[in-house]
C-alpha cells in the first residue's frame, strides 16, 4: 500500500493567484513560506497558505521541491518582466490572421519550458493553427485560456469601492455568480454602479453576509406586504436588521418604526389578528 504523502495548501505567485493542494516531495516547510512547486507542465513560485492541509480541499496539483531562494525570486521577476512582449507577439499573430481575440496578460515559469496566455473573445474561437505557429515562435509549451469580465478583473487586480485590493485577486478561490436577489434580500436598492464591481458584475462582497441577512429576516414580512398589528392596518415599507424594527405606513398615511419585540403581526385577510377587509 502506497504511503499517503503530506498535502499543503497553497496559491501560486503571478496574474491568477490560483490556490490549489500541492504534496510536499521531501522537506516539509511551514505556513507562509514561499516554494517552488513542480505541477508537471512547468515550476513556480508558490505561498504555503496552510500544512498540513484538510481533508476535503482536492486533489494534489502539484510537488514542493524547495524552499525558494533568492535566485528563484530574481528569475521569477526576469519571467514575470518577459510576458508582456510574449504577449504583444501573440496579439500581432492575432492580428494578422483576423481572429477575435485580445490577450489580457500571461504567465511564464520559472524554467522557460511553459507560457500560459489568458484572453478574451466574443464566442468560441478555433485557435489550433494559432498555437502550434506561437508555440513555433516562442520556443516554448503554450496554453491559450479564454476568460470572461470577471477573470479578466482577477488578473489584472486593482482597487475596490471599499479602498481594499480586490477580492477576487487576494483570497477568493472561486468566482461564483452573485444574482441580483442577493442585493434585494439586503435591501441595498441602489443606483446600479453603487453595487457592481470592477469587473462590471454585481460585487462578489453581497454574498459575504446573505446568509445572516436570511437568518435574521426569517418569520418576518417582506417588504411590500400588508399586514394587521394591534387592531391597524398597515404596508411593510422596510426591514432594517441592525436597529430590530420594521417600517409601516399606515392607513392614514402616518409612518411608524415598529421594535420587533412588538411585532407579531397577521398577514391581511389571515389568523385572529388580521383585521377585516371592506
Amino acid at each position: 500500500m502506497a504511503e499517503e504523502r503530506l498535502k499543503a495548501l497553497v496559491r501560486r505567485y503571478g496574474p491568477q493567484p490560483d490556490v490549489h493542494l500541492s504534496v510536499w516531495g521531501g522537506m516539509v516547510g511551514r505556513t507562509g513560506q514561499t516554494w517552488v512547486e513542480d505541477d508537471g507542465r512547468g515550476v513556480w513560485l508558490v505561498e504555503v497558505l496552510r500544512s498540513p492541509a484538510r481533508d476535503g480541499d482536492g486533489e494534489p496539483e502539484g510537488t514542493l521541491l524547495r524552499p525558494a531562494s533568492q535566485a528563484d525570486r530574481d528569475r521569477y521577476r526576469k519571467r514575470e518582466a518577459e510576458v508582456p512582449e510574449l504577449v504583444a507577439r501573440a496579439q500581432s499573430q492575432v492580428q494578422d490572421r483576423g481572429l477575435p481575440m485580445r490577450f489580457v496578460t500571461g504567465e511564464l515559469d520559472l524554467e522557460r519550458r511553459f507560457l500560459r496566455l489568458f484572453f478574451t473573445a466574443p464566442g468560441r474561437v478555433d485557435f489550433r493553427e494559432l498555437l502550434r505557429e506561437l508555440s513555433r515562435e516562442l520556443g516554448v509549451r503554450i496554453e491559450l485560456r479564454q476568460v470572461g469580465p470577471r477573470d479578466v478583473a482577477r488578473l489584472l487586480g486593482g482597487v475596490g469601492p471599499c479602498g481594499r485590493p480586490l477580492c477576487c485577486r487576494t483570497f477568493l478561490r472561486q468566482l461564483r455568480p452573485i444574482p441580483l436577489e442577493l442585493a434585494f434580500d439586503q435591501q441595498l436598492f441602489f443606483s446600479p454602479e453603487r453595487i457592481t464591481g470592477y469587473c462590471g458584475r454585481l460585487m462578489c462582497c453581497l454574498a459575504y453576509e446573505h446568509s445572516q441577512y436570511l437568518e435574521a429576516l426569517r418569520g418576518l414580512p417582506k417588504v411590500g406586504q400588508r399586514l394587521t398589528l394591534e387592531g391597524r392596518r398597515g404596508k411593510v415599507t422596510g426591514i432594517n436588521i441592525f436597529r430590530n424594527t420594521v417600517s409601516l405606513t399606515w392607513e392614514d398615511g402616518t409612518r411608524e418604526e415598529v421594535p420587533w419585540s412588538r411585532f407579531n403581526p397577521s398577514p391581511e385577510g389571515e389568523g385572529p389578528g388580521a383585521g377585516s377587509s371592506g
